[in-house]
Protein backbone atom coordinates (compact mmCIF):
# COMPACT_ATOMS: atom_id res chain seq x y z
CA UNK A 1 0.00 0.00 0.00
CA UNK A 2 1.21 3.07 -0.42
CA UNK A 3 2.50 6.00 1.49
CA UNK A 4 -0.44 8.35 0.91
CA UNK A 5 -2.99 5.83 1.09
CA UNK A 6 -2.37 5.02 4.56
CA UNK A 7 -2.42 8.71 5.71
CA UNK A 8 -5.44 8.88 4.27
CA UNK A 9 -7.62 6.10 5.84
CA UNK A 10 -5.54 7.32 9.10
CA UNK A 11 -7.18 10.69 8.77
CA UNK A 12 -10.46 9.20 8.01
CA UNK A 13 -10.12 7.36 11.52
CA UNK A 14 -9.58 10.44 13.35
CA UNK A 15 -12.21 12.51 12.19
CA UNK A 16 -14.54 9.91 12.79
CA UNK A 17 -14.06 9.80 16.29
CA UNK A 18 -13.95 13.30 16.50
CA UNK A 19 -17.25 13.37 14.77
CA UNK A 20 -18.61 10.32 17.17
CA UNK A 21 -16.94 12.10 20.07
CA UNK A 22 -18.28 15.92 19.47
CA UNK A 23 -22.01 14.67 18.92
CA UNK A 24 -21.81 12.79 22.38
CA UNK A 25 -20.18 15.96 24.23
CA UNK A 26 -22.61 18.49 22.50
CA UNK A 27 -25.62 15.85 24.05
CA UNK A 28 -24.23 16.37 27.06
CA UNK A 29 -23.36 19.90 27.22
CA UNK A 30 -27.57 20.26 26.22
CA UNK A 31 -28.52 18.02 28.25
CA UNK A 32 -26.68 19.74 31.22
CA UNK A 33 -27.51 23.02 30.45
CA UNK A 34 -31.25 21.80 30.61
CA UNK A 35 -30.94 20.05 33.78
CA UNK A 36 -29.80 22.96 35.36
CA UNK A 37 -32.71 25.33 34.00
CA UNK A 38 -34.88 22.60 35.20
CA UNK A 39 -33.06 22.68 38.63
CA UNK A 40 -35.23 25.65 39.89
CA UNK A 41 -38.15 24.40 38.88
CA UNK A 42 -41.02 23.34 41.02
CA UNK A 43 -41.73 19.97 39.81
CA UNK A 44 -38.33 18.50 39.06
CA UNK A 45 -37.88 16.42 35.84
CA UNK A 46 -34.87 14.35 34.57
CA UNK A 47 -33.87 14.85 30.55
CA UNK A 48 -34.26 11.09 29.89
CA UNK A 49 -32.47 10.93 26.67
CA UNK A 50 -31.39 13.38 23.55
CA UNK A 51 -33.38 12.70 20.36
CA UNK A 52 -32.38 13.45 16.58
CA UNK A 53 -35.58 14.61 16.16
CA UNK A 54 -36.99 18.08 18.18
CA UNK A 55 -39.91 18.02 20.36
CA UNK A 56 -42.12 20.32 21.01
CA UNK A 57 -42.54 21.47 25.13
CA UNK A 58 -44.77 23.71 27.05
CA UNK A 59 -42.90 25.39 30.14
CA UNK A 60 -45.64 26.57 33.32
CA UNK A 61 -45.02 29.37 35.09
CA UNK A 62 -46.13 31.20 37.64
CA UNK A 63 -44.97 35.02 38.08
CA UNK A 64 -42.13 34.39 36.49
CA UNK A 65 -41.28 30.92 38.51
CA UNK A 66 -40.95 27.32 36.66
CA UNK A 67 -43.31 25.11 37.54
CA UNK A 68 -42.87 21.98 35.25
CA UNK A 69 -42.50 20.96 31.34
CA UNK A 70 -45.12 19.51 29.65
CA UNK A 71 -45.58 17.03 27.81
CA UNK A 72 -49.28 16.68 26.84
CA UNK A 73 -51.31 19.79 26.74
CA UNK A 74 -54.58 17.54 26.16
CA UNK A 75 -53.99 16.26 29.47
CA UNK A 76 -53.54 18.86 31.36
CA UNK A 77 -56.98 20.68 30.03
CA UNK A 78 -58.71 17.34 30.41
CA UNK A 79 -57.36 17.37 34.27
CA UNK A 80 -58.57 21.04 34.22
CA UNK A 81 -62.04 20.19 33.17
CA UNK A 82 -62.74 17.42 35.50
CA UNK A 83 -61.57 19.67 38.46
CA UNK A 84 -64.60 22.43 37.29
CA UNK A 85 -67.14 19.70 38.31
CA UNK A 86 -65.97 20.99 41.58
CA UNK A 87 -66.78 24.22 41.27
CA UNK A 88 -70.01 23.91 38.26
CA UNK A 89 -72.52 24.37 41.03
CA UNK A 90 -71.25 27.77 42.19
CA UNK A 91 -69.81 28.70 39.00
CA UNK A 92 -72.46 27.54 36.42
CA UNK A 93 -71.90 28.46 32.58
CA UNK A 94 -68.47 28.97 32.90
CA UNK A 95 -64.85 27.01 32.72
CA UNK A 96 -61.81 26.67 34.99
CA UNK A 97 -58.52 27.31 33.14
CA UNK A 98 -55.11 28.82 34.66
CA UNK A 99 -55.53 31.62 36.51
CA UNK A 100 -53.96 34.90 35.42
CA UNK A 101 -50.66 35.19 37.38
CA UNK A 102 -49.51 31.88 35.15
CA UNK A 103 -48.59 31.86 31.54
CA UNK A 104 -47.08 28.78 28.69
CA UNK A 105 -43.61 29.53 26.83
CA UNK A 106 -43.51 26.55 24.06
CA UNK A 107 -39.92 25.66 23.22
CA UNK A 108 -38.59 23.03 20.70
CA UNK A 109 -35.76 20.81 22.27
CA UNK A 110 -34.00 17.82 21.24
CA UNK A 111 -34.06 16.65 24.86
CA UNK A 112 -36.84 14.00 25.71
CA UNK A 113 -38.12 15.32 29.52
CA UNK A 114 -39.27 13.18 31.88
CA UNK A 115 -43.50 12.72 31.84
CA UNK A 116 -45.19 14.90 35.13
CA UNK A 117 -47.99 16.31 33.36
CA UNK A 118 -50.16 14.58 36.47
CA UNK A 119 -47.93 15.93 39.20
CA UNK A 120 -48.59 19.07 37.48
CA UNK A 121 -52.21 18.74 37.18
CA UNK A 122 -52.41 17.67 41.00
CA UNK A 123 -50.07 21.00 42.01
CA UNK A 124 -52.31 23.47 40.04
CA UNK A 125 -55.24 22.40 42.26
CA UNK A 126 -53.38 21.94 45.58
CA UNK A 127 -51.78 25.26 45.09
CA UNK A 128 -55.15 27.44 43.95
CA UNK A 129 -53.67 28.12 40.73
CA UNK A 130 -56.41 27.07 38.95
CA UNK A 131 -59.17 30.12 37.89
CA UNK A 132 -62.96 30.51 37.21
CA UNK A 133 -63.39 32.28 33.95
CA UNK A 134 -64.78 35.30 35.38
CA UNK A 135 -65.51 39.50 34.79
CA UNK A 136 -62.60 41.79 35.81
CA UNK A 137 -63.54 45.90 36.59
CA UNK A 138 -61.11 48.14 36.60
CA UNK A 139 -61.35 50.96 38.51
CA UNK A 140 -59.29 53.83 36.89
CA UNK A 141 -58.80 57.74 37.14
CA UNK A 142 -56.67 59.84 34.74
CA UNK A 143 -53.56 58.88 37.14
CA UNK A 144 -54.47 55.05 35.92
CA UNK A 145 -56.10 52.49 37.82
CA UNK A 146 -56.54 52.37 41.30
CA UNK A 147 -58.48 48.78 42.21
CA UNK A 148 -59.67 46.06 40.30
CA UNK A 149 -62.69 43.78 41.53
CA UNK A 150 -63.97 40.30 39.98
CA UNK A 151 -68.08 39.34 39.76
CA UNK A 152 -69.38 36.06 38.17
CA UNK A 153 -72.34 37.36 37.10
CA UNK A 154 -71.82 41.00 35.37
CA UNK A 155 -75.78 41.55 35.38
CA UNK A 156 -75.03 41.15 39.24
CA UNK A 157 -72.32 44.19 39.20
CA UNK A 158 -75.04 46.57 37.18
CA UNK A 159 -77.92 45.37 39.50
CA UNK A 160 -75.52 46.33 43.07
CA UNK A 161 -74.73 49.49 40.90
CA UNK A 162 -77.79 50.83 40.49
CA UNK A 163 -79.04 49.90 43.95
CA UNK A 164 -76.07 51.76 45.34
CA UNK A 165 -76.87 54.70 42.99
CA UNK A 166 -80.02 55.33 44.79
CA UNK A 167 -78.34 56.23 47.44
CA UNK A 168 -78.08 59.43 46.13
CA UNK A 169 -81.02 59.64 43.30
CA UNK A 170 -83.93 58.44 42.79
CA UNK A 171 -85.03 55.05 40.30
CA UNK A 172 -87.25 57.76 37.43
CA UNK A 173 -83.85 60.04 37.00
CA UNK A 174 -81.87 57.09 36.72
CA UNK A 175 -84.28 56.07 34.39
CA UNK A 176 -84.82 59.35 32.76
CA UNK A 177 -80.80 59.68 32.52
CA UNK A 178 -80.03 56.50 30.77
CA UNK A 179 -83.02 56.90 28.18
CA UNK A 180 -81.53 60.48 27.72
CA UNK A 181 -85.23 62.18 28.21
CA UNK A 182 -84.81 65.54 28.98
CA UNK A 183 -85.70 66.38 32.99
CA UNK A 184 -87.08 70.31 33.18
CA UNK A 185 -86.84 72.14 35.93
CA UNK A 186 -88.69 72.40 39.00
CA UNK A 187 -92.20 74.64 38.52
CA UNK A 188 -93.45 73.30 41.72
CA UNK A 189 -91.30 74.19 45.35
CA UNK A 190 -89.16 71.47 46.18
CA UNK A 191 -85.75 70.22 44.50
CA UNK A 192 -85.70 68.16 40.64
CA UNK A 193 -82.45 65.97 40.28
CA UNK A 194 -81.21 67.39 37.50
CA UNK A 195 -78.02 65.14 36.46
CA UNK A 196 -76.03 62.32 37.38
CA UNK A 197 -72.37 61.63 36.77
CA UNK A 198 -69.73 58.72 38.05
CA UNK A 199 -65.98 60.37 38.17
CA UNK A 200 -64.05 57.80 38.04
CA UNK A 201 -63.85 55.52 34.81
CA UNK A 202 -65.03 51.05 34.46
CA UNK A 203 -63.19 49.25 31.96
CA UNK A 204 -64.14 45.70 31.37
CA UNK A 205 -62.58 42.08 30.59
CA UNK A 206 -62.47 38.17 31.07
CA UNK A 207 -60.29 36.54 33.42
CA UNK A 208 -59.57 34.02 35.28
CA UNK A 209 -59.76 34.04 39.19
CA UNK A 210 -59.02 31.83 42.01
CA UNK A 211 -63.06 31.23 43.22
CA UNK A 212 -62.38 33.17 46.58
CA UNK A 213 -61.52 36.34 44.82
CA UNK A 214 -64.83 36.24 43.07
CA UNK A 215 -68.07 38.15 44.32
CA UNK A 216 -70.72 35.97 43.63
CA UNK A 217 -73.21 38.48 44.64
CA UNK A 218 -75.50 41.26 44.41
CA UNK A 219 -75.07 41.90 48.27
CA UNK A 220 -71.24 41.32 48.17
CA UNK A 221 -70.51 43.99 45.25
CA UNK A 222 -73.08 46.06 46.48
CA UNK A 223 -70.90 46.59 49.88
CA UNK A 224 -67.49 46.78 47.75
CA UNK A 225 -69.29 49.88 45.99
CA UNK A 226 -70.57 51.40 49.41
CA UNK A 227 -67.27 51.12 51.25
CA UNK A 228 -64.19 49.69 48.42
CA UNK A 229 -61.71 47.72 50.85
CA UNK A 230 -62.67 49.00 54.35
CA UNK A 231 -63.95 46.15 56.44
CA UNK A 232 -64.87 48.33 59.35
CA UNK A 233 -68.45 49.09 60.71
CA UNK A 234 -70.35 50.98 62.93
CA UNK A 235 -73.44 49.80 64.49
CA UNK A 236 -75.71 51.70 67.03
CA UNK A 237 -78.13 49.90 68.78
CA UNK A 238 -81.77 51.24 68.92
CA UNK A 239 -83.45 52.97 71.85
CA UNK A 240 -86.40 54.27 73.15
CA UNK A 241 -88.09 56.59 70.85
CA UNK A 242 -85.70 56.49 67.99
CA UNK A 243 -86.89 57.26 64.51
CA UNK A 244 -84.73 56.63 61.00
CA UNK A 245 -84.57 60.44 60.86
CA UNK A 246 -83.17 61.17 64.13
CA UNK A 247 -80.30 57.91 64.22
CA UNK A 248 -79.52 59.44 60.32
CA UNK A 249 -79.00 63.04 62.04
CA UNK A 250 -76.59 62.10 64.33
CA UNK A 251 -74.35 59.69 61.97
CA UNK A 252 -73.41 62.03 58.68
CA UNK A 253 -77.10 63.48 58.25
CA UNK A 254 -77.93 60.43 56.40
CA UNK A 255 -80.97 60.06 54.92
CA UNK A 256 -83.58 57.60 55.85
CA UNK A 257 -83.80 55.61 52.70
CA UNK A 258 -79.58 55.49 52.90
CA UNK A 259 -80.33 54.15 56.68
CA UNK A 260 -82.83 51.67 54.99
CA UNK A 261 -80.82 50.69 51.95
CA UNK A 262 -77.34 49.71 53.94
CA UNK A 263 -79.45 47.88 56.18
CA UNK A 264 -81.46 45.62 53.94
CA UNK A 265 -81.82 42.66 55.99
CA UNK A 266 -83.62 44.71 59.14
CA UNK A 267 -85.10 47.44 57.27
CA UNK A 268 -87.57 47.45 54.73
CA UNK A 269 -89.56 50.75 54.59
CA UNK A 270 -88.01 54.78 55.29
CA UNK A 271 -91.23 54.76 57.86
CA UNK A 272 -90.35 51.81 60.16
CA UNK A 273 -91.09 51.65 63.47
CA UNK A 274 -87.94 50.64 65.04
CA UNK A 275 -87.37 47.85 67.35
CA UNK A 276 -85.81 49.12 70.93
CA UNK A 277 -82.62 47.04 70.86
CA UNK A 278 -82.30 46.20 67.10
CA UNK A 279 -78.65 46.88 65.83
CA UNK A 280 -78.27 48.52 62.80
CA UNK A 281 -75.50 49.62 60.23
CA UNK A 282 -74.68 53.60 60.61
CA UNK A 283 -71.81 53.79 58.49
CA UNK A 284 -71.65 56.36 55.94
CA UNK A 285 -69.81 55.61 52.51
CA UNK A 286 -66.51 55.25 51.81
CA UNK A 287 -66.80 54.30 48.51
CA UNK A 288 -64.42 53.76 45.62
CA UNK A 289 -66.95 55.84 42.96
CA UNK A 290 -67.45 59.75 43.64
CA UNK A 291 -70.97 59.92 42.67
CA UNK A 292 -71.82 63.41 41.45
CA UNK A 293 -75.65 64.92 41.65
CA UNK A 294 -76.48 68.34 40.74
CA UNK A 295 -79.67 69.41 41.63
CA UNK A 296 -82.35 72.29 41.05
CA UNK A 297 -83.82 73.71 43.97
CA UNK A 298 -87.04 76.22 43.65
CA UNK A 299 -87.40 77.71 47.30
CA UNK A 300 -90.24 80.10 48.33
CA UNK A 301 -88.06 82.81 50.86
CA UNK A 302 -89.51 85.65 53.45
CA UNK A 303 -87.96 89.07 52.50
CA UNK A 304 -87.71 90.84 55.69
CA UNK A 305 -88.26 94.25 56.07
CA UNK A 306 -86.28 96.89 56.95
CA UNK A 307 -86.54 97.30 60.72
CA UNK A 308 -89.21 99.74 61.41
CA UNK A 309 -88.76 103.38 61.19
CA UNK A 310 -89.23 104.75 64.55
CA UNK A 311 -90.83 108.66 64.54
CA UNK A 312 -90.74 110.09 67.49
CA UNK A 313 -93.98 112.05 69.21
CA UNK A 314 -93.70 114.19 72.38
CA UNK A 315 -97.93 114.04 72.82
CA UNK A 316 -97.32 110.66 73.35
CA UNK A 317 -96.94 109.76 76.49
CA UNK A 318 -93.34 108.14 77.13
CA UNK A 319 -92.83 104.40 76.26
CA UNK A 320 -96.48 104.21 74.47
CA UNK A 321 -96.46 103.67 70.97
CA UNK A 322 -98.75 103.76 67.34
CA UNK A 323 -98.11 101.76 64.53
CA UNK A 324 -98.90 104.41 61.96
CA UNK A 325 -97.49 101.43 59.02
CA UNK A 326 -97.77 97.64 59.95
CA UNK A 327 -95.19 96.35 58.39
CA UNK A 328 -95.49 92.93 56.06
CA UNK A 329 -92.76 89.97 55.20
CA UNK A 330 -92.46 89.54 51.21
CA UNK A 331 -91.95 86.86 49.40
CA UNK A 332 -89.22 85.61 46.54
CA UNK A 333 -88.81 82.63 44.65
CA UNK A 334 -85.52 81.54 44.10
CA UNK A 335 -83.74 79.07 42.11
CA UNK A 336 -80.49 77.24 43.47
CA UNK A 337 -78.47 74.98 41.65
CA UNK A 338 -76.99 72.06 44.15
CA UNK A 339 -74.32 69.97 43.70
CA UNK A 340 -73.79 66.92 46.01
CA UNK A 341 -71.10 64.17 45.79
CA UNK A 342 -72.00 60.88 47.44
CA UNK A 343 -74.58 62.48 49.50
CA UNK A 344 -73.26 65.64 51.07
CA UNK A 345 -73.81 69.27 49.59
CA UNK A 346 -70.81 70.36 48.52
CA UNK A 347 -71.78 73.69 46.99
CA UNK A 348 -75.13 75.59 46.11
CA UNK A 349 -75.41 78.99 43.92
CA UNK A 350 -78.42 81.33 43.32
CA UNK A 351 -79.18 81.39 40.04
CA UNK A 352 -82.31 83.25 39.59
CA UNK A 353 -84.77 84.99 41.99
CA UNK A 354 -88.39 86.28 41.26
CA UNK A 355 -90.01 88.82 43.62
CA UNK A 356 -93.44 88.09 44.31
CA UNK A 357 -94.48 89.78 47.15
CA UNK A 358 -92.29 93.17 47.78
CA UNK A 359 -91.87 93.60 51.91
CA UNK A 360 -93.42 96.52 53.34
CA UNK A 361 -91.55 98.49 56.03
CA UNK A 362 -93.13 99.38 59.12
CA UNK A 363 -93.68 102.83 60.82
CA UNK A 364 -94.12 103.43 64.76
CA UNK A 365 -94.01 106.16 66.23
CA UNK A 366 -92.80 106.21 69.73
CA UNK A 367 -93.54 108.89 73.01
CA UNK A 368 -89.91 108.47 74.06
CA UNK A 369 -86.53 109.30 72.66
CA UNK A 370 -84.49 105.84 73.22
CA UNK A 371 -84.50 103.27 70.87
CA UNK A 372 -87.27 100.71 71.51
CA UNK A 373 -85.82 97.53 73.16
CA UNK A 374 -89.18 95.58 72.70
CA UNK A 375 -89.92 93.01 70.09
CA UNK A 376 -92.20 93.22 67.39
CA UNK A 377 -93.48 90.28 67.54
CA UNK A 378 -92.73 89.32 64.08
CA UNK A 379 -89.52 86.57 64.08
CA UNK A 380 -86.99 86.30 61.65
CA UNK A 381 -84.79 83.15 61.05
CA UNK A 382 -82.12 83.31 62.77
CA UNK A 383 -79.71 82.14 59.39
CA UNK A 384 -79.13 82.74 56.11
CA UNK A 385 -80.81 80.11 53.58
CA UNK A 386 -82.13 78.17 56.18
CA UNK A 387 -83.06 74.58 56.46
CA UNK A 388 -84.30 72.06 59.74
CA UNK A 389 -81.78 68.86 60.19
CA UNK A 390 -83.80 68.07 63.18
CA UNK A 391 -87.22 68.68 64.08
CA UNK A 392 -88.37 69.21 67.60
CA UNK A 393 -88.53 65.85 69.18
CA UNK A 394 -86.24 63.53 65.88
CA UNK A 395 -84.61 61.59 68.44
CA UNK A 396 -85.58 61.20 72.00
CA UNK A 397 -85.03 64.33 74.54
CA UNK A 398 -84.57 66.69 71.69
CA UNK A 399 -86.48 69.95 72.60
CA UNK A 400 -85.45 72.44 69.90
CA UNK A 401 -84.80 72.95 66.18
CA UNK A 402 -82.00 72.56 64.36
CA UNK A 403 -80.75 74.83 61.89
CA UNK A 404 -78.19 74.95 59.01
CA UNK A 405 -77.29 77.59 56.51
CA UNK A 406 -76.83 75.19 53.66
CA UNK A 407 -74.53 77.18 51.69
CA UNK A 408 -72.21 79.06 54.59
CA UNK A 409 -71.53 76.04 57.41
CA UNK A 410 -70.24 78.37 59.71
CA UNK A 411 -72.50 81.79 58.82
CA UNK A 412 -73.41 84.58 60.97
CA UNK A 413 -76.15 84.33 63.79
CA UNK A 414 -78.96 86.50 63.56
CA UNK A 415 -81.41 87.85 66.00
CA UNK A 416 -84.43 86.81 65.76
CA UNK A 417 -86.63 90.17 66.52
CA UNK A 418 -85.58 93.17 68.92
CA UNK A 419 -84.96 92.51 72.38
CA UNK A 420 -82.12 92.65 75.22
CA UNK A 421 -79.77 89.66 75.90
CA UNK A 422 -80.35 87.93 79.16
CA UNK A 423 -78.01 84.84 78.80
CA UNK A 424 -74.41 85.22 76.76
CA UNK A 425 -72.08 82.22 78.24
CA UNK A 426 -71.58 78.84 77.86
CA UNK A 427 -72.59 75.23 79.05
CA UNK A 428 -71.20 71.38 78.18
CA UNK A 429 -74.48 70.72 76.28
CA UNK A 430 -75.32 74.04 74.40
CA UNK A 431 -71.87 75.38 73.99
CA UNK A 432 -71.72 78.48 73.64
CA UNK A 433 -75.31 80.10 73.65
CA UNK A 434 -76.90 83.17 74.00
CA UNK A 435 -80.62 83.99 75.09
CA UNK A 436 -82.85 87.32 74.34
CA UNK A 437 -85.78 88.62 76.06
CA UNK A 438 -88.06 90.12 73.72
CA UNK A 439 -89.97 91.63 77.05
CA UNK A 440 -93.18 90.37 75.70
CA UNK A 441 -93.29 87.68 77.48
CA UNK A 442 -91.10 85.58 74.62
CA UNK A 443 -87.44 84.64 74.54
CA UNK A 444 -85.08 82.88 71.86
CA UNK A 445 -82.19 80.44 72.25
CA UNK A 446 -79.47 79.88 70.13
CA UNK A 447 -77.29 76.92 70.72
CA UNK A 448 -73.87 75.85 69.75
CA UNK A 449 -72.13 79.15 68.56
CA UNK A 450 -68.62 79.25 67.74
CA UNK A 451 -68.96 82.48 69.66
CA UNK A 452 -70.83 85.36 70.24
CA UNK A 453 -70.71 88.80 69.92
CA UNK A 454 -73.15 90.21 72.76
CA UNK A 455 -72.95 91.08 76.15
CA UNK A 456 -75.49 90.46 79.08
CA UNK A 457 -77.71 93.52 78.72
CA UNK A 458 -76.51 94.35 75.77
CA UNK A 459 -80.20 95.76 73.34
CA UNK A 460 -80.09 94.24 69.99
CA UNK A 461 -82.43 95.23 67.01
CA UNK A 462 -83.92 92.39 64.93
CA UNK A 463 -81.47 91.03 62.00
CA UNK A 464 -78.11 91.91 64.47
CA UNK A 465 -75.61 89.30 64.12
CA UNK A 466 -75.30 87.95 67.55
CA UNK A 467 -72.84 85.16 66.56
CA UNK A 468 -71.44 82.31 64.60
CA UNK A 469 -72.69 78.89 63.47
CA UNK A 470 -70.85 75.94 65.56
CA UNK A 471 -70.56 72.94 67.14
CA UNK A 472 -69.97 73.65 70.27
CA UNK A 473 -70.96 72.02 73.28
CA UNK A 474 -72.74 68.70 72.45
CA UNK A 475 -73.54 68.62 68.80
CA UNK A 476 -72.19 66.47 65.56
CA UNK A 477 -72.32 68.81 63.17
CA UNK A 478 -72.71 72.49 62.89
CA UNK A 479 -76.22 74.56 63.43
CA UNK A 480 -78.15 76.14 65.80
CA UNK A 481 -80.63 74.74 68.42
CA UNK A 482 -83.17 77.58 68.10
CA UNK A 483 -86.41 77.70 70.41
CA UNK A 484 -88.63 79.88 71.94
CA UNK A 485 -89.06 80.34 75.83
CA UNK A 486 -92.90 81.34 76.37
CA UNK A 487 -93.79 82.45 79.84
CA UNK A 488 -90.37 80.16 81.06
CA UNK A 489 -91.45 77.30 79.06
CA UNK A 490 -89.23 75.76 76.23
CA UNK A 491 -91.14 76.04 73.10
CA UNK A 492 -91.14 74.81 69.45
CA UNK A 493 -90.26 77.22 67.29
CA UNK A 494 -92.72 75.86 64.69
CA UNK A 495 -95.76 76.66 66.77
CA UNK A 496 -94.73 80.16 66.77
CA UNK A 497 -92.97 80.68 62.95
CA UNK A 498 -93.87 78.67 59.53
CA UNK A 499 -91.66 75.68 58.98
CA UNK A 500 -93.54 75.10 55.85
CA UNK A 501 -91.43 77.89 54.38
CA UNK A 502 -87.60 76.15 54.59
CA UNK A 503 -86.35 72.77 53.73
Amino acid sequence: MKKNGIIGILLCFVLSCLVVFGLNTLAEERNISLDHENANAKISQKVLEYSENKNTYHKLYESGQLIGVISDMDFINDGIAKEYENYKEKFPETELGLSDNMYIVDEDTYNVFENKDEEIVDYLISNNLLGVKTHAIEFSTAEGVFDIIYVNNIDDFYTARDQFLLNFVSQDTIDSLRNNKKIDEPSNFGTVEMGLTIKENMTFQEAYMPPNDIYTSVNEIYNYLCYGRNEERQYYKIQEGDTLQGVGYRFQNMSPKQIMLINPDVIFSENQVLEVGMSINVTYFSSPLTVVVTKNRLAQQVVNPQNPEYRQDSSLSAGVTRVDVEEINGLENVMYEETWVNGVLQEGKQISSVIVRAPVRGVITVGTHRLPDYGTGNYIWPVDNPAITCHWGCYFGHTGTDLVNIYQRYGPIYAADTGVVSRATYNGIDGYFVVIDHQNGYKTHYGHMTEFYVTEGQAVQRGDVIGMIGFSGVATGPHVHFHFIVDGVITNACTIMDCTTIS
